[in-house]
């Protein structure tokens, strides 16, 4: 109970965050790949996605994301803050239909200026078709589920 007199008061928590700007992400190799890897999904849910990068370093290809797993969940709070960074500059939209993460024009425009190492494109030729089928079937679920709502 609170005394007469006494006044109740909420703290405010601030946290930094880095600045993304496009040119800062020309040199982050990690955000470039995961542009490459949802173009070559076309288009993944972030719950999809991050589950498609976990089965992917589980079978050897790592971009450097820790992934937490906690029953069948899985997350990795990088993953999300590299996806908030690549919406927060224009290169990723969330479909608001498919609720899908997608590359924009401008997303595009920018991997397409990128210089995308060969042995990471085919060892992820080699990996996406079971990535991609896992991927689908979340998504498909997940929008089954929305549509009985």
């Amino acid at each position: 109970m609170s005394q007469p007199g006494q006044t109740k008061s909420k703290e405010l928590k601030i946290t930094s965050k880095q600045v993304f700007t496009p040119e800062a992400l020309k040199d982050d190799r990690r955000k470039v790949k995961l542009l490459y890897i949802i173009k070559t999904l076309n288009g993944a849910s972030e719950k999809a996605l991050t589950i498609g990068l976990y089965e992917l370093k589980q079978k050897g290809l790592d971009l450097g994301y820790q992934f937490n797993v906690i029953g069948n969940n899985v997350f990795s709070p990088m993953l999300k803050e590299d996806v908030t960074a690549l919406l927060y500059v224009g290169y990723l939209e969330n479909d608001p239909q498919s609720k899908k993460l997608k590359l924009t024009s401008n997303g595009q425009e920018f991997l397409d200026g990128q210089q995308i190492e060969d042995d990471f494109k085919n060892t992820l030729a080699q990996l996406i078709s079971d990535i991609k089928m896992k991927v689908n079937a979340i998504d498909e679920e997940n929008r089954l589920k929305s549509r009985r709502r």
